[in-house]
């Protein structure tokens, strides 16, 4: 009887190692485990979305509701052949105000500046610098102006809440 137990033991034995060697295919041990790809959710979020959660977080989001005020000065010439007085006081102006706008804008958003230079037998032979500005300027206000000796000066203003700089011109 216990050769019968012990070949009874020895046969389930065998029949366990085996089995358990059969259940593990070779191309599953040759791969690793394929891990599921995480899901990926694409949502759109709006200035508005960003300020709410910015002021929920309590991130390093400052609030800054004071205003701000840009002034610039611009200069206008009157030009030479004018029909009267009135008109050379009248293209002076319009003359300064553009400078104005002009100047207003390159504040608010900056000057491209590209330059050139030209060497011809080792000296300097042409150098040209180009400035552009592109920009938009609403509000501004025109708070002095004056015309002496054919020229226009004008003072303008620009204001502004701190909040509303943040949105346009903070990056």
């Amino acid at each position: 009887m216990n050769r019968w137990i012990i070949s009874l033991f020895v046969g389930v034995s065998m029949l366990m190692l085996f089995a358990g060697c059969a259940l593990q295919s070779p191309i599953a041990a040759d791969k690793p485990e394929m891990k599921p790809e995480p899901k990926v959710i694409v949502q759109k979020v709006d200035r508005e979305d960003v300020k709410k959660i910015l002021e929920e977080e309590k991130l390093l989001y400052i609030e800054n509701n004071a205003e701000k005020t840009f002034a610039v000065n611009g200069e206008g010439i009157a030009p030479q052949n004018t029909v009267s007085p009135a008109q050379a006081m009248a293209l002076a102006k319009r003359a300064a105000v553009a400078d104005a706008y002009r100047q207003m804008a390159e504040k608010l958003y900056g000057v491209k500046i590209s330059a050139k230079d030209t060497i011809k037998d080792a000296a300097l032979y042409d150098s040209r610098i180009v400035s552009q500005v592109d920009g938009l300027v609403k509000d501004a206000t025109i708070v002095e102006n004056s015309f002496k000796d054919g020229l226009y000066k004008v003072r303008m203003e620009l204001t502004m809440s701190g909040r509303r700089w943040q949105e346009i011109f903070a990056y």
